[in-house]
């Protein structure tokens, strides 16, 4: 979730189905998600995955969609990479943070 919270620029995001793939390489994990508060589960359409280098923390983001747009460190667009180095920066720094 801090991962889609750090993308939407929100301390809360109301989040509905989670599902985690810990088993499969590379680990991750998908959510239904809105950015309306009074959104119901049922009625969530957007999706949020990522993928981690290892299934036990301290992980490591590879890669995350939202929706069918996709960010990662071998991205071709220079605007999708540059979000995705953004995101590896603020989940280093909330680590250091606790």
């Amino acid at each position: 979730m801090a991962v889609a919270k750090n993308f939407f620029l929100v301390d809360t995001l109301n989040v509905g189905v989670v599902q985690s793939f810990p088993e499969i390489a590379p680990p991750g994990a998908r959510f239904k998600y809105s950015e309306r508060a009074d959104t119901k589960k049922s009625d969530m359409t957007d999706t949020f995955d990522c993928e981690f280098d290892n299934a036990n923390a301290p992980t490591k983001i590879l890669r995350f969609c939202v929706s069918r747009i996709c960010y990662a460190a071998d991205e071709d667009d220079p605007e999708r990479k540059r979000r995705f180095q953004e995101m590896q920066v603020l989940l280093q720094r909330a680590k250091t943070a606790h």
